[in-house]
């Protein structure tokens, strides 16, 4: 029964990862399309519509929460916890391999794309071309990993464990609007970046989803031995 539902859980993950890269694909080959022009006009303006000296600060706050070093804290922090609490250390190798894959592949993507930032709009200043936000990309697998493992090992100890997955989702978002709303990125780059960095969450909840199954057969198998 493990297996089928090992199976299962992998197929449906493959599924949803191969529609999140065709999303990619499609918004990567859309780029000097009048109708993505038109969305990215129509969303940034609305997105941007709500700068105000009260939305600012939340908006930097949430752009600081997906630059690397803040990234790299939160990884520590998270790793030890992994470690010394939970005994997890494939899954915390996996979170840092996943983390700087992304982080990796997003630099060659932005190199490949090479599409020039908003300009006449920005309220801070990056030097890096646009497409696909590497915030959001990263982000939605760094986050995204963390709250999963977070909720995998809370759900059974915790009522409101329901909360970690909400907050998390909320955090991503956020950290993707702040990109549109302080004016350096289009509304395209961040999609794109969550479609490609929602890909590599999958790959590697898969991952973890197939250690934990292989453990729990070795704790049976040495279970049986032992009776």
């Amino acid at each position: 029964m493990q297996g089928k539902a090992l199976y299962k859980d992998l197929f449906w993950g493959f599924g949803a990862a191969c529609v999140l890269l065709i999303g990619f694909v499609l918004l990567s080959q859309s780029l000097s399309s009048t109708w993505l022009k038109e969305f990215d006009e129509s969303i940034g303006s609305a997105v941007r519509s709500l700068r105000s000296d009260a939305v600012t600060p939340i908006a930097l706050f949430f752009t600081i929460m997906g630059k690397a070093i803040t990234e790299f804290i939160v990884f520590v922090v998270v790793a030890l916890i992994l470690l010394i609490k939970f005994k997890h250390k494939w899954e915390t190798l996996i979170l840092l391999i996943g983390v700087l894959t992304a982080w990796g592949l997003n630099q060659l993507l932005k190199n490949l794309f090479q599409r020039d930032r908003p300009t006449g709009m920005r309220l801070i200043e990056e030097d890096s071309f646009s497409f696909p936000s590497g915030h959001a990309m990263v982000s939605i697998l760094f986050y995204g990993l963390i709250g999963y493992l977070l909720w995998v090992n809370m759900r059974k100890k915790w009522k409101a464990a329901w909360l970690i997955p909400v907050v998390t989702i909320v955090v991503v978002v956020c950290i993707g609007l702040s990109r549109i709303y302080l004016g350096v990125h289009y509304p395209s780059d961040v999609l794109a970046g969550f479609a490609a960095g929602g890909a590599g969450l999958i790959g590697c909840i898969m991952a973890i989803h197939r250690i934990g199954t292989r453990k729990i057969r070795s704790i049976h198998r040495t279970e049986q031995l032992r009776g």
